[in-house]
């Protein structure tokens, strides 16, 4: 049940930021809709490519953001800092939720976002359901644009 909870939660922070205009009283067609989902992918890519969440962690005297390991934005595959190649995550919003062995249970996408941030970077993940989440979501829902929906497949 958590887990849909935590699902539902991101998908609740996506609505209240479409959902922005219409509360003010404008009504919003889906050419504004899109620019809002556009602007929203825009500023997680930003993050994914800058942001530090606060952490301290140094690769070669640079800020690490999770551009460092995911490169490319996480359009190709990208290397762990001791060397290991991982996937790209051209379609990591198409295959979560999925098993997570490690965890011993199903993962989110946002949950795996939260985990990357505090492992990899040692920063703050950003919370479930907020702006900065759905926007981290956001991206790589777009950058997986055209990948089938696979819950529980593999990396790309």
């Amino acid at each position: 049940m958590k887990h849909i909870t935590v699902l539902t939660s991101a998908i609740a922070g996506l609505a209240m930021i479409l959902a922005l205009p219409a509360a003010a009283g404008m009504k919003m067609d889906s050419a504004a809709a899109g620019k809002v989902l556009a602007q929203a992918a825009s500023h997680g890519a930003e993050m994914f490519a800058h942001d530090t969440f606060g952490g301290s962690r140094k690769m070669h005297g640079v800020s690490v953001t999770c551009d460092t390991c995911h490169m490319g934005g996480g359009q190709v595959a990208g290397r762990l800092p001791n060397g290991k190649q991982i996937p790209s995550l051209v379609n990591a919003a198409a295959i979560f939720p999925r098993y997570n062995p490690n965890l011993h249970r199903v993962a989110t996408l946002e949950m795996q976002i939260q985990h990357c941030v505090k492992g990899g970077l040692g920063g703050r993940p950003p919370a479930f359901g907020s702006k900065a989440m759905v926007d981290m979501v956001a991206y790589l829902h777009s950058i997986a644009k055209g990948q089938p929906v696979d819950a529980g497949g593999m990396p790309k």
